[in-house]
């Protein structure tokens, strides 16, 4: 055996026993700075810990993290994942410069267990008041999140308040610094790709949400058969309440946002929509009216907003090709009544609660009523004045009053004949008090009372209702008969309410008054 491959033997053997000492001394390293790093609050284990020092690489396996939440509103976080792995870990930075930079830092399989404080739980301590810590800056170019399932419980882990199937991320250019860290959103990043399947959510005690799946990133929103449910039957629903309250069914196959941006401030959220788009919903709504009614105030709809937990804007929103159906059961009534919209087509502009947006909410819809009529309306409010108001027109052309009476019928005994050729109405109101104008062009309109069985005519009842009815014959040249309405608002009702009570007095004001514009 020659000298020089005695001496390559040597090194050979010197090199790989030294290079097999640094991951073993890299390796405690390692377990010591978790040791020393990791909060007392947080247990962090792992079966199984691998280093490649030539490439930069970590990989733990077997995965498990548990945290007491005391850095964040859930009182316990559980993590399990296959493996953890950092790729192209750079120890020249770590070691001479004051920044840790990884190429790609990937959590596989992940299992997100949250379990949420109760209300007058202590043990929750805020960000601010246990700051999160860093000495060196943290650059991550590629963070992945892969095949994960979200799970987030109520105190008692009696309720799943949220959970999610499926969902993965990917994350670009991640940083975070001593600064950042303590922020709102702890960390800055570039492009982002999220998707998740199956998510579901209830709302509160009687309603549930769910959706098929969901991809986001920079640009775009993709959300598939998204929906939002009473989770009981309408009879099981009508067992449980006490109070009037509406069995909801509302299917959207299809939800599409473009060119949002979010920004956290001040521990504050504001989301901007440049358009959402809803394709083809079909909202369903069913009221047991035989329970009683609820007194409490409702507020209107610029108050909702304003009473939102973050600050959104949308500049734009399509509904196309829309549904509504709306049914009251009144007491011992054989079925329901309903009243329904289709093909309906809306836009909405200016959808706000920032201060900044001064332009009025501005709503256009257009729907086929009963099937039949032409309806159309436009509907301004200003979300920041505190008394609510708001400037409606509208109109309905060519009605066979007749398809109304499947909603009359049940609900208030009444049934009708004629048509409705052209109906032009505006009003304006506020949390209070509303006025307007009506003009309409009508003929044979005429209206009939029923018994209680509603299978027959109170002819007097009917016959005397009808003297006073003008039947349209007495018009101006153009064929009108004019009206005006003004009513005080029902405040436990909804604004619909309100709407409808404006158009009723309308309406009688047209056909029982002179009909002349004043």
């Amino acid at each position: 055996m020659s000298k020089i491959f005695k001496w390559f033997i040597v090194v050979l053997i010197f090199c790989v026993g030294g290079y097999m000492l640094a991951e073993w001394k890299m390796k405690k390293e390692v377990i010591s700075f978790l040791e020393r790093k990791v909060p007392n609050h947080i247990d962090f284990s792992y079966d199984k810990l691998t280093i490649n020092l030539i490439k930069g690489n970590i990989a733990f396996y077997d995965v498990s993290v548990v945290s007491l939440g005391r850095q964040t509103s859930s009182c316990e976080i559980k993590v399990n994942a296959d493996q953890l792995s950092i790729k192209g870990f750079s120890y020249w930075q770590v070691l001479f410069e004051t920044s840790i930079f990884i190429k790609t830092l990937t959590l596989s399989k992940p299992h997100l267990h949250f379990k949420t404080c109760p209300k007058d739980s202590e043990n929750v301590v805020a960000n601010k008041s246990n700051p999160i810590k860093l000495l060196k800056e943290i650059f991550v170019e590629e963070l992945i999140f892969e095949s994960g399932i979200v799970e987030i419980w109520d105190a008692e882990e009696e309720v799943e308040l949220i959970s999610v199937e499926s969902i993965g991320l990917h994350l670009n250019d991640v940083a975070t610094d001593p600064e950042i860290i303590t922020k709102y959103v702890p960390f800055t990043f570039s492009k982002y790709n999220i998707e998740f399947h199956n998510f579901i959510a209830p709302l509160g005690k009687y309603e549930k949400l769910q959706l098929k799946s969901m991809v986001m990133n920079n640009s775009t929103i993709d959300i598939t058969d998204i929906s939002l449910a009473t989770i009981f039957s309408k009879s099981e629903l009508s067992e449980k309440i006490t109070y009037e309250r509406d069995h909801v069914d509302l299917n959207v196959p299809a939800i599409t946002v473009e060119n949002h941006t979010y920004l956290a401030s001040n521990d504050s959220l504001q989301i901007h929509f440049k358009n959402l788009k809803l394709s083809e919903p079909k909202l369903e709504m069913y009221r047991d009216k035989s329970q009683l009614e609820d007194f409490r105030k409702k507020p209107l709809y610029g108050e909702l907003l304003q009473k939102l937990p973050f600050k959104i804007a949308i500049d734009s929103v399509l509904i196309e090709n829309g549904i509504i159906v709306y049914e009251e059961d009144m007491p011992n009534n054989s079925r329901a009544g309903a009243l329904h919209f289709n093909n309906m087509d809306a836009s909405i502009s200016n959808l706000s609660n920032m201060v900044t947006i001064k332009d009025p909410v501005d709503i256009k819809i257009d729907a086929n009523l009963m099937g039949t009529g032409k309806f159309h309306l436009d509907w301004k409010f200003d979300a920041h004045d505190p008394k609510n108001t708001f400037l409606i027109s509208g109109q309905l052309l060519n009605f066979e009053t007749e398809s109304l009476n499947e909603f009359l019928v049940p609900n208030l005994r009444t049934q009708t004949t004629g048509t409705i050729d052209q109906l032009y109405f505006t009003i304006s109101g506020d949390e209070y008090t509303s006025t307007g104008d009506i003009k309409m062009s009508y003929e044979d309109f005429k209206f009939q009372v029923l018994n209680k069985e509603r299978n027959g005519v109170k002819k007097v009842l009917s016959f005397i209702g009808n003297l006073f009815v003008n039947d349209g014959s007495k018009a101006d040249i153009e064929g009108f008969r004019y009206g005006d309405m003004s009513v005080e608002r029902v405040k436990h009702k909804s604004f619909f309410n309100y709407l409808w009570i404006n158009l009723q007095d309308g309406l009688l004001s047209v056909l029982t008054g002179n009909g002349k514009k004043d």
